[in-house]
């Protein structure tokens, strides 16, 4: 009898230390920006296919090492906030003088926040580094409106710009003065407002298909199936694949790739 006493008493206290181990590893969530504006806001998007308005915000640390090329620094928080588009009598966008949509209601802010062993509680399959990332709604609830899942897998194949989409603008990169040239004989199409045209494409195997990136945000188009993508595309630039099997191919966009406007069809024959 005694025997088994101590025993569970051991149990009790293994388990009791396993579950502390297990509390102090766990990954700390993120915490709601509540004084996200005293950021540095870096970026403005207009998103035409959801007729919103998305302000971004960092720190100045974080401006600092995206000019220098460099990963960003642990601590840093990436905030978008998210504002639904004001619309006029018909529905349809209110647009400034220069064509910008014109934000209205605060909808969501999402956070990316950087911290060792961020994304450890992520599979491989969708972890971005040290990243974690979380949504809320504007009173500083946690949100599910779209799954964190979503978002690790949209950010998940940019390794090389640190996982953030937007580090092209945080970095002060957002138009190529001197673009490449179109090749000759390309069949063109042009990205703006978020959205490919024409988006269907037929070709001859072998001749160059070019986008040109109107705007404002940076784009990358893959080709499924072909092991076939542009470079980054800044406004300005200009990326080219060259398809020399015949087929029908389906393209998206590495950043945006749930935009259907973004996608498209290359028929190749």
């Amino acid at each position: 009898m005694k025997l088994l006493r101590r025993t569970v008493i051991l149990m009790t206290g293994l388990v009791a230390t396993l579950t502390a181990h297990h509390a102090a590893a766990a990954p700390t969530p993120v915490a709601f920006p509540a004084n996200f504006r005293s950021g540095v806001l870096y970026n403005v998007v207009d998103r035409d296919d959801r007729a919103e308005v998305h302000e971004q915000y960092t720190s100045h640390e974080a401006i600092e090492a995206a000019r220098a090329g460099k990963p960003l620094p642990m601590g840093t928080d990436i905030v978008s906030a998210n504002y639904r588009a004001r619309l006029n009598a018909q529905g349809d966008p209110v647009r400034d003088p220069k064509g910008n949509l014109v934000a209205g209601e605060l909808d969501r802010i999402t956070v990316m926040e950087k911290h060792p062993g961020g994304g450890a509680s992520y599979p491989e399959a969708l972890r971005n580094g040290d990243w974690d990332f979380a949504l809320f709604t504007p009173d500083g609830r946690v949100s599910t409106q779209v799954p964190i899942s979503e978002c690790l897998a949209c950010h998940k194949p940019h390794q090389q710009l640190d996982y953030v989409k937007t580090y092209f603008a945080m970095a002060g990169k957002r138009v190529e003065s001197h673009p490449a040239p179109v090749p000759a004989g390309a069949v063109v199409t042009t990205v703006m407002r978020f959205a490919v045209n024409p988006a269907r494409l037929t070709v001859q195997a072998g001749t160059p298909v070019t986008w040109i990136n109107a705007d404002e945000p940076a784009h990358q188009f893959l080709v499924e199936g072909a092991s076939a993508k542009t470079d980054y595309l800044l406004k300005g630039q200009t990326g080219t694949v060259r398809l020399r099997e015949p087929g029908t191919y389906r393209y998206h966009d590495t950043f945006y790739p749930a935009v259907e406007a973004l996608q498209g069809v290359i028929e190749v024959r």
